[in-house]
């Protein structure tokens, strides 16, 4: 299994994965490539190509967006979770500060205005 550009094997930007055993007796293996630096308008040119023992032809896969895997997930979680937990830091901080402004200045009873 290998990756091509434009009918020739790559090299760069291409990492090899273990191969690894089935339960059925069958493997998996995986050759990733990185396709941070390359335009997406170029993926068409890049192919993932099969070659199995016993089978005559290669089997070919088309790089595009639909079979692309990334690391890349949803970051909106991730910050929504950390705004909330600088708001509710923020808010302690208030109560606290507020409590010892109260206790260094002493309670002040509120008078009462009218006659």
């Amino acid at each position: 299994m290998f990756w091509t550009r434009d009918g020739e094997e790559l090299y760069d930007n291409v990492g090899h994965g273990e191969i690894l055993p089935n339960h059925d007796g069958s493997f998996q293996m995986s050759v990733d490539l990185d396709v941070s630096s390359f335009p997406a308008e170029h993926w068409g040119k890049y192919r993932c190509v099969f070659q199995l023992s016993g089978v005559k032809e290669d089997q070919v896969i088309e790089l595009g967006s639909a079979v692309i895997r990334t690391d890349r997930g949803n970051p909106l979680p991730l910050l929504l979770f950390i705004i909330g937990v600088a708001v509710a830091a923020l808010l302690i901080i208030a109560v606290i500060g507020s409590l010892v402004y109260r206790k260094r200045n002493g309670e002040r009873p509120i008078r009462n205005l009218v006659s």
